[in-house]
């Protein structure tokens, strides 16, 4: 039977991917010496899918889950998928070196492509997109029954094709919905600013409105209202800027609003809103889709705002919580030079700056007004 590791056994890892799955056994490799001894003691997990208004439960049993690569036969498996973050693929074990089947980053970050390669040395490493949102916890009800129960809805997989990619891993993922690098880079930019960058700013906005699941936010008129804009904005930025569909652009916009503010997900705005100092690096889900809609000569007001937003993230838990005090410290356009490498004659630099507080003023009396 075929067996496939898999590199992180989160919100995507042990949530969704495991899903795509047929007559597949698979492993997990995850840092966390709780997480492995805790889903071995009790023999396996719970992942609940959202389809169609109601929760699907499969019970999950993988073959082996540890922490320490030593345990793993890493020339077993058929292929592998890398699902710690963006942030950690530099941090992975050298050990994975071992590995002899193809790879996908699942990472939603074409970069760590180059990243995950040099360290492995492979050649057959290939990009991946999980169109889904893979919450990293549960409703009280499941978590109750079992601590490390996760929601997921159904959503898509898209692999890259490859032909070096063996043929007998088609069938084990019949799911899977295998595409072309020029397909992946459509279905990347639509993910990239239709989804990753309004979800976020649902995120920081639910974070200053209170909430904490994403859905909640939605209870909020200008949340909705925000979201809306943001979408709307960028769809008419890839419309100038890019050759793709522009049904398909729509189509994909149209269904995002209702995935965000779904609430059997249960998606944690701490999870959706982490790291806000890579979600506003140049060319991410922020300042990137604020230089396309610059580029293309549609006005970034919504967007903007939830610039704005961001900025005023200040999670304790959050890795970055110490650099997003120094927003005040700073001010906005050294902030932005210091930690992003932002030059203060940028154009992206100056309308962030020279909005900042007008934004800010702005969310401040809406959130609290609007309900």
């Amino acid at each position: 039977m075929a067996r496939a590791l898999i590199i992180g056994a989160g919100a995507i890892g042990r949530g969704y991917l495991p899903w795509n799955f047929k007559n597949m056994e698979f492993d997990f490799y995850d840092e966390s010496i709780e997480l492995c001894n805790g889903i071995t003691k009790q023999v396996g997990y719970s992942s609940f899918m959202a389809i169609d208004g109601k929760l699907e439960e499969r019970r999950f049993r993988p073959g082996e889950i540890t922490s320490d690569l030593s345990q793993l036969n890493l020339k077993r498996y058929d292929v592998a998928f890398v699902s710690v973050g963006p942030r950690n693929c530099s941090n992975l074990p050298t050990e994975l070196s071992m590995l002899e089947c193809p790879i996908f980053s699942v990472e939603n970050d074409p970069l760590t492509l180059e990243i995950i390669s040099n360290l492995t040395g492979s050649k057959s490493v290939f990009f991946g997109v999980p169109d889904v949102i893979a919450s990293s916890t549960a409703s009280r009800e499941n978590l109750d029954r079992d601590q490390f129960a996760l929601h997921t809805e159904e959503g898509v997989l898209y692999l890259e094709r490859n032909s070096s990619i063996p043929e007998n891993l088609f069938g084990h993922l019949p799911k899977v919905i295998w595409s072309s690098r020029e397909e992946m880079t459509r279905e990347w930019d639509a993910k990239l600013f239709l989804h990753n960058t309004p979800h976020c700013i649902a995120a920081y906005l639910g974070y200053l409105n209170k909430k904490v699941f994403l859905h909640e936010g939605f209870n909020n008129a200008f949340i909705v209202k925000v979201v809306e804009g943001v979408i709307e904005e960028l769809v008419l930025a890839l419309k100038r800027t890019t050759k793709y569909d522009h049904d398909f652009l729509e189509q994909y916009a149209d269904k995002e609003l209702r995935r965000f503010s779904n609430p059997l997900l249960y998606d944690p705005i701490s999870r959706v809103a982490r790291e806000p100092l890579r979600k506003l690096e140049k060319g991410g889900r922020l300042v990137g889709a604020l230089s396309l809609c610059l580029k293309s000569g549609v006005n970034p007001s919504f967007l903007n705002i939830g610039i704005s937003a961001a900025l005023n993230y200040k999670d304790p838990a959050d890795r970055d919580f110490e650099s997003m005090f120094q927003v005040e410290n700073f001010g906005v356009s050294n902030f932005l030079k210091y930690y992003l490498d932002m030059a203060p004659d940028s154009i992206e630099s100056q309308y962030v700056t020279e909005s900042y507080k007008d934004a800010c003023d702005y969310w401040k009396r809406e959130l609290v007004c609007v309900s």
